[in-house]
């Protein structure tokens, strides 16, 4: 099923890693029935049709999504054995079945199964699948790239709750899930089945479209780059590490080995991580119950319609403006000013119950949510490297689906319980205010003795990566 992208490559004298960016697009909006934003819209009919009360509808959720995280350890390893793509189709086709199995629930138990394949092939598998596609296949113009592939979620964080909304209305949820399901079968699985290549390697290109040069004398060479001192400067810190054409490549080639075992032992990657769950919790939390939230404070579901607009939105300008950013400036900085713009929007929230409150809430939660999925998917192939990424990657993300879990049971219990949300959106922004100071002291790995300063330059910018070497071995 190649032949149509190998027609593409040898005729088109774009790199295909181009041919590739639309495709993670469509797998992101494609995780849209597994995402929280999505199940949303479906929650106030799936508390009428099945009775239940927010805390027994939030318990379903989080079981399903804490179970969800078992197999979604296997996708990551799974990917780097057999292929980004083969586990991409499988994906897309358990993922149309679970929604046609979602559309038949009619008690606790098969509304949990269903929260279960939702998440764990939605929100859990096609996510990790789309932003390793990308990671695949750039390394130097990674932040770009990413910031591009905010538009698909951003897309469809913006209009998909308004576009279930209505259809729920019109034909009912049932039939909307059903409708979800022939649209991932006949649309999505053909596009990655005829369109998708697991790498650039296997179509005789390279990470970045940079074909390798036939010097010899540079090839294997491991030493860093050095910069002048004017050069170097702060104020010129974009020229000295932007795309260079120095034929040394950086310290991080190194890091291209890192594996699980080396990562974990590193202070930088729990923070990364315990930030994204402290997120995760906190985001699906709310927005799990955005129409309940604002029916609670005299809004109506028009409002919770115009809020998800307005995260979709901030959260596309902050990813853009992140995914570029990346590329020049300190990771840890960047990453510092998502959690705080998070930590700060829950605390907003949770004191100032008007609308133009909630508007704020949105902007500043879609914001730092948008900047931290972007700078997120840099600073783990700046730290950690290519190579294991999908352990790498797959271990945090298994916590971010398991942490996500516990937010809409912690908004539901207290709803039930005092009749507010607001004390469990106090919990959220008391986890997220220590991880939002701790995020600006984060630092990129020090493997071996000679490489001081590689903190200020994987921080700083991508490595500067040769075109006359051969650094990328991935066996994904």
């Amino acid at each position: 099923m190649n032949f149509l992208s190998d027609q593409i490559a040898k005729r088109s004298r774009v790199f295909y890693g181009y041919w590739m960016l639309p495709l993670a697009m469509l797998l992101q909006i494609g995780s849209s029935p597994g995402q929280t934003f999505a199940v949303s819209a479906f929650t106030p009919a799936l508390l009428d049709a099945i009775d239940l009360t927010q805390s027994r509808l939030g318990l379903a959720y989080m079981l399903g999504t804490l179970l969800a995280a078992i197999p979604l350890t296997s996708i990551g390893p799974a990917s780097d054995r057999i292929g980004l793509k083969r586990i991409a189709c499988f994906v897309i086709l358990g993922l149309a079945a679970a929604c046609l199995f979602a559309s038949t629930v009619t008690s606790f138990l098969g509304l949990l199964a269903a929260f279960f394949f939702l998440r764990f092939l939605g929100q859990g598998s096609m996510s990790l699948l789309s932003n390793n596609t990308t990671a695949m296949w750039f390394r130097t113009r990674i932040g770009r790239v990413s910031a591009l592939l905010s538009i698909g979620s951003a897309v469809a964080f913006a209009w998909v709750p308004d576009w279930l909304s209505t259809a729920i209305e019109t034909i009912g949820w049932r039939s909307t899930y059903r409708w979800i399901a022939v649209i991932l079968v006949v649309f999505l699985f053909p596009v990655i089945l005829l369109l998708y290549r697991n790498r650039p390697e296997d179509l005789g290109q390279s990470v970045d479209g940079i074909m390798p040069s036939p010097h010899p004398e540079t090839i294997g060479a491991t030493s860093v780059v050095h910069v002048s001192d004017d050069v170097a400067s702060k104020d010129d810190r974009s020229q000295a590490f932007g795309e260079s054409d120095a034929g040394q490549p950086g310290q991080l080639d190194d890091v291209d080995g890192m594996q699980l075992a080396d990562a974990i032992r590193t202070v930088s990657y729990y923070v990364i991580g315990l930030s994204n769950i402290v997120w995760a919790m906190a985001g699906t939390g709310v927005l799990f119950y955005l129409f309940t939230l604002c029916a609670e404070r005299g809004l109506d579901k028009d409002d919770a319609k115009t809020l998800f607009k307005i995260l979709g939105f901030s959260m596309l300008g902050a990813q853009l403006c992140g995914g570029v950013l990346g590329d020049y400036l300190r990771l840890n900085r960047l990453f510092g000013i998502g959690t705080s713009m998070i930590a700060l929007s829950l605390i907003w929230l949770r004191f100032d119950h008007s609308l133009l409150g909630a508007k704020l809430f949105a902007m500043l939660f879609g914001g730092g949510q948008g900047m931290l999925i972007s700078v997120t998917g840099v600073i783990m192939v700046r730290y950690y490297g290519r190579r294991h990424l999908g352990s790498i990657r797959g271990a945090i993300w298994c916590g971010t689906v398991a942490g996500s879990g516990c937010g809409p049971l912690l908004m539901g219990a207290f709803m039930d319980r005092i009749g507010a949300y607001d004390p469990a959106i106090a919990c959220f922004a008391t986890a997220m205010l220590p991880l939002a100071v701790a995020a600006w002291f984060i630092h990129p790995p020090q493997l071996t003795s000679d490489s001081e300063g590689a903190k200020e330059s994987a921080n700083a910018s991508p490595p500067v990566l040769a075109t006359t070497t051969t650094c990328i071995d991935s066996k994904t």
